[in-house]
């Protein structure tokens, strides 16, 4: 079955998420789908990239495919997973990436939207980020790349509530760049843009894509540090908590953490 659709309007490709029966949700083959539209735009020489759903959905993406996550004690976010993969690959890409959001985009699907150059959004879209829900560790990379986006305080009521945002909320921070009406008008704004953008010099926009990234990607962090943030992350992955967490979303009744 296909979880994607992936069409071409001149130098600008159109990647549309269509498995709609499971939410979008990132599982191992949407993953690999996305990871290789990205690798598709890139060797045709794309200079824009519209990422969205279909025209109407509920739910943008339901985030990380909760069947996908380990329960053995290995690192569920590693930085060879699919998730880290394709954040990285939006990021390093030479051509900007658009996010178009209509309905709930939750968990990594987030931090995937976030993590995409340019967000526009649907005044009814919400934004969630939700592994203490789950007892689920973030990897420091991940949570780098949101912080990159969001202003700290907001990143910190995010993570530590799992509350959903507003876009209207997270465009008056500077998340969103755009808001729309409609489905229509989300399409008409975000292909308007990329339109644009694949009218000025890709070669100059590759070049300075890459300085803002490096420059946000700058984390001055001690081989210690990294080694205290694996270990709490570590303590975290192999917890019961993270156990009770997956139980409770599958039997879709609120988590009994007990901090073991």
């Amino acid at each position: 079955m296909s979880v994607l659709e992936i069409d071409h309007d001149g130098s600008i490709a159109v990647v549309t998420m269509t498995h709609a029966e499971r939410r979008n949700a990132l599982s191992v083959d949407m993953l690999e789908a996305l990871i290789g539209s990205l690798d598709d735009a890139t060797a045709a020489g794309c200079r824009a990239l519209v990422l969205r759903a279909e025209s109407g959905v509920s739910v943008w993406s339901a985030g990380h495919d909760i069947d996908d996550l380990p329960r053995d004690g290995r690192d569920p976010l590693t930085w060879t997973s699919p998730v880290e993969k394709l954040l990285r690959l939006i990021r390093g890409a030479r051509f900007p990436v658009i996010a178009a959001v209509e309905g709930g985009a939750w968990g990594a699907a987030c931090n995937l939207a976030f993590a995409c150059d340019i967000l526009v959004a649907t005044r009814s879209a919400t934004f969630a980020i939700t592994p203490a829900k789950l007892g689920l560790p973030y990897n420091t990379d991940g949570t780098a790349q949101f912080l990159a986006a969001v202003p700290l305080n907001v990143a910190k009521e995010m993570f530590f509530t799992a509350e959903p945002i507003s876009a209207e909320r997270a465009h008056s921070y500077g998340v969103v760049n755009r808001l729309a009406e409609t489905s229509a008008d989300l399409e008409e704004v975000a292909m308007s843009m990329a339109r644009r953008i694949s009218d000025m010099a890709p070669l100059s926009i590759a070049a300075i894509k890459a300085e803002m990234t490096a420059l946000t990607d700058a984390r001055n962090l001690t081989s210690g540090d990294f080694e205290h943030l694996t270990s709490l992350r570590r303590d975290a992955w192999r917890s019961r908590d993270f156990q009770e967490g997956i139980d409770a979303f599958h039997e879709r009744r609120a988590p009994r953490f007990t901090g073991q």
